[in-house]
């Protein structure tokens, strides 16, 4: 998994009233370490959520598309990203067969992070990504490959080779599978801070689990942030903190190569086309 690496996007501290409010997802470090980005590039993510991956790399790609399947949630993003000039934005279903022609245009690179789970056709998603891709270009896929009930999502792969046949039948020339996991440093400070808050405020809240929505603006975190919004500077200050520190400890994440049994693992697919 030597790749060139990017410079990491700057914390600033006018991210904390300038970032979209979000519920601190370390997509960011999984893009560093496990995907090559630069200034030559056009971008696609699938699933772009509160926007924060794209507020933190917009600049540093020559364009980057957010392809989301959720209306409310493209007008939310167009609201907080607007005045990004390369960003563009797109309101469009992944595993439709048109999506290519919607789209008109072809990507160096792509990446969905925990969105691979929630989509109903995963042969068609595959599909539309490898031909949305330039020859030689890269994909990465991040995804909890867990069956119901310990994952709410639709798409799981019992064996290795279903997710294989995918790759090869959508056009990638090679693919690699590897066990995303937190190292130790990381993994403590995620779950005192991240974890463990929102674990005492679910108890709090003394509601029964709902699953996950498929659709990002039907989401908790997408209905609440209008009230949230007057505590964006505090929430956003906190996540700043947490990421700093996080990364203190050099890189967050060890992927491990996996064999045939990835049933019940976080998986991160690094493929070319």
């Amino acid at each position: 998994m030597s790749q060139p690496r990017p410079a990491r996007p700057p914390h600033r501290i006018s991210d904390i009233w300038k970032a979209p409010l979000h519920d601190f997802p370390i997509r960011d470090e999984i893009l560093y370490q496990y995907l090559p980005l630069s200034a030559e590039m056009d971008v696609l993510e699938v699933g772009p959520g509160s926007g924060i991956t794209a507020f933190r790399w917009a600049s540093r790609v020559r364009s980057l598309t957010l392809l989301d399947v959720a209306q409310g949630n493209i007008a939310q993003l167009q609201l907080a990203l607007s005045h990004i000039p390369n960003v563009r934005f797109i309101c469009a279903d992944i595993g439709k067969p048109e999506l290519p022609q919607i789209l008109s245009q072809r990507f160096d690179a792509a990446y969905a992070i925990e969105v691979f789970e929630l989509v109903p056709d995963p042969e068609a998603c595959l599909k539309n990504l490898g031909a949305l891709l330039r020859p030689g270009a890269h994909l990465l896929l991040q995804f909890p490959n867990y069956p119901p009930p310990k994952n709410p999502g639709v798409t799981y792969f019992a064996e290795r080779r279903d997710l294989d046949r995918l790759f090869r039948d959508a056009g990638f020339t090679t693919w690699s599978v590897y066990t995303l996991a937190l190292r130790p440093h990381a993994q403590a400070l995620y779950r005192t801070f991240h974890e463990g808050p929102l674990r005492v405020y679910r108890r709090l809240r003394a509601r029964p689990a709902s699953n996950r929505p498929l659709v990002y603006d039907q989401s908790w975190t997408f209905q609440q942030q209008h009230r949230l919004e007057s505590f964006k500077p505090l929430i956003n200050a906190v996540w700043l903190a947490l990421s700093v520190a996080m990364g203190c400890g050099g890189e967050c994440f060890t992927a491990t190569p996996t064999g045939v049994d990835i049933l019940n693992r976080n998986l991160l697919v690094l493929a070319t086309r």
